[in-house]
């Protein structure tokens, strides 16, 4: 009896404490909501914000209102509360087309949390943190562990500014030919800083794509037709958009896939993919709003969200199905919370790809990634 009142309490607190945000927050149907939703709710803001909450104290900065709305929709998607039933989430097979770990992340946890959320195949590439090689071993052993499941790609090296090294570009040609390697893991050529990450004092990570190395890679792995993530926000588009527009039209032979869609817009995105037949897009991180630039001037430069609650925003459902044949689902979990966070993170991506024509979900959800990596889904 003590629980469903202060259950009750809580969501009755809860809707006043965004009233005034109700046009962008709308939890008027909490009132409505299972007990397990309220409960994830009250996990997620933390104990002593819970406990303000219910003594008449909600709060009202943007910043803990933001927190708030965030712990509403995971705790919505972990639960399935407030989904509205027009709404029904693709459950078809799944090819995440991009994921990266390190040995900060629990591998055998991480397996098990893509098995256990449908996924049928992963691609997969080490994170070298710190050095060339860095974490290689491991996600070599895991995938021997799961063949079934693991497509490995080429690690993602980070100690790269200005051009690729001979030593990387060596690296990686020397892993595809000894491992197999299907594709080659993102480069981060324009990266600005993350709040969750490291900061330089340029403000971003950056590789000039028109510099030697990168022609010097493309040229030594023209003849093993393996795909190549280049990793770029629109935050410069000045000085970024045509060095990749030149660099995509100088190799017409290379396939390219672009992380996130760039984080861009639908309109940036439409001259991207019209104008290059060998570029694709992963959707990663596109179903909500990615807010971890530590520069407020980049992180108004990025595009909208796929979702606008849970509903597909008419220009990206255009948008997705024009270049249904060279998008490719995938999450990206690049620390440990992401990979904690995967299960939620395909339930909003099955909820982007359910508000599609089925034939083009199936593309962007599994058919393309097994094209492109030589791979089938069973």
């Amino acid at each position: 009896m003590i629980r469903v009142v202060w259950i009750a309490t809580l969501a009755t607190v809860l809707l006043i404490s965004v009233q005034a945000q109700a046009a962008a927050f709308d939890i008027a149907k909490i009132t409505e909501a299972p007990p397990e939703l309220l409960e994830c709710i009250a996990q997620k803001i933390g104990s002593d914000e819970v406990t303000e909450i219910v003594k008449g104290n909600p709060p009202r900065d943007k910043k803990s209102i933001r927190r708030l709305k965030k712990a509403y929709e995971r705790c919505s998607l972990k639960t399935g509360a407030t989904i509205p039933k027009d709404i029904s989430p693709y459950s078809g097979p799944l090819f995440d087309a991009m994921s990266q770990i390190d040995e900060t992340v629990d591998h055998a946890a991480a397996i098990a949390s893509v098995r256990t959320s449908g996924v049928n195949r992963i691609a997969l590439f080490a994170r070298s943190r710190k050095a060339l090689h860095q974490s290689e071993k491991d996600v070599l052993k895991l995938a021997g562990q799961n063949p079934d499941l693991i497509v490995l790609g080429a690690p993602k090296f980070f100690k790269l500014s200005g051009d690729l090294t001979k030593a990387y570009i060596t690296a990686t040609l020397q892993g595809i030919q000894r491992h197999g390697y299907r594709f080659i893991g993102e480069i981060l050529y324009t990266h600005g800083d993350k709040k969750s990450g490291k900061r330089y004092p340029s403000g971003e990570r950056y590789i000039d794509p028109s510099k030697p190395g990168t022609a010097g890679l493309l040229a030594a792995i023209a003849s093993l037709h393996v795909p190549l993530m280049t990793h770029w926000e629109p935050y410069a588009p000045e000085r970024d958009f045509p060095r990749f527009h030149a660099l995509y039209d100088a190799w017409p032979d290379q396939i390219f896939i672009v992380p996130h869609m760039g984080f861009a817009s639908p309109e940036q995105v439409d001259k991207f993919m019209g104008r290059h037949p060998n570029l694709y897009m992963v959707i990663s991180k596109k179903d909500r709003r990615m807010e971890d630039f530590a520069d407020p001037g980049k992180q108004a430069s990025i595009g909208t969200a796929f979702l606008e609650g849970f509903r597909l925003r008419s220009p990206w459902k255009d948008i997705l199905i024009k270049y249904q044949d060279r998008l490719l689902f995938g999450t990206d979990p690049h620390m440990k919370k992401l990979w904690e966070r995967y299960p939620v993170t395909i339930k909003s991506q099955r909820l982007v790809l359910g508000q599609l024509p089925i034939d083009v979900a199936k593309n962007i959800a599994y058919k393309n990634a097994e094209r492109l990596y030589g791979v089938t889904v069973k």
